[in-house]
């Protein structure tokens, strides 16, 4: 009798195991295949869950390098990445994205996104210009290659909103040693200004303090120079008054 009890027991054992397994061998595949995890990392993504789409898209992507989901994964991690404000691993994986896939059609769009990452560091411009830098960088590369792509026009906006930041970063500086009187120091600026932003906001009060420079360093011919195409280049501007009464003066 012991030994049927024993048998029934094990018996019984055998197939609530199997029965387990069974269940987490069809979830397992159920959850793994492709389509069903693409449809959970999109979900996630969606729903703006963007550390678990991560998870979910990394798994696809680890598990089915070769299915037609992997490449589109690879974008969405760093997607996610870039939605959950970690701009250096987004950015890592939007260049690794334009590494292995030169000639994909989304590359402006990488490249867009490459320069929001910096974009979105951008400091004021009393502090260091690096990510200003890098993003003008990356939107300049997309309006250059791609003008007509969708994502061009909105990279001309925020290229200009980087230049005047350089820009007003340089006078900033410039207007630094100025004060200081150091006033070879402040025409560096001053001049690498009107070279690689002639059209900034700020490049009629440029030209004022160009002139103001040179007079301090005694050459009148080249400050005559710099407030005279102010006055002519800008003359409703509020510092062509201010032009004026200092060639009055040099006269």
């Amino acid at each position: 009798m012991r030994g049927f009890i024993r048998r029934y027991n094990f018996i019984w054992i055998l197939i609530l195991v199997l029965s387990i397994s069974g269940c987490s061998t069809t979830k397992k595949k159920k959850d793994s295949s492709p389509e069903m995890l693409f449809n959970k990392a999109i979900t996630y993504y969606n729903d703006k869950k963007y550390s678990k789409a991560l998870i979910a898209f990394q798994k696809l992507k680890d598990n089915y390098p070769l299915s037609k989901y992997s490449i589109t994964a690879e974008l969405r991690i760093a997607d996610s990445y870039y939605h959950d404000k970690k701009y250096t691993d987004a950015v890592f994986h939007y260049e690794d994205f334009r590494k292995l896939h030169p000639t994909n059609t989304e590359v402006p769009y990488v490249l867009y996104q490459i320069g929001m990452c910096h974009f979105n560091r951008i400091f004021p411009i009393d502090r260091d210009q690096t990510s200003t830098e890098k993003a003008a960088i990356h939107f300049e590369c997309l309006v250059s290659k791609y003008p007509s792509e969708t994502h061009a026009i909105s990279a001309k906006d925020k290229l200009k909103i980087c230049n005047e930041k350089l820009a007003s970063h340089e006078f900033y500086v410039g207007h630094l040693y100025f004060k200081k009187k150091k006033y070879k120091a402040a025409l560096i600026r001053f001049n690498g200004i009107t070279e690689r932003f002639p059209g900034s906001s700020i490049i009629d009060k440029v030209y004022l303090y160009i002139g103001k420079s040179y007079i301090s360093l005694k050459e009148k011919e080249k400050a005559k120079d710099a407030l005279i195409h102010l006055t002519k280049e800008h003359p409703k501007s509020k510092y062509t008054s201010k032009a004026l009464k200092i060639l009055s003066k040099l006269k």
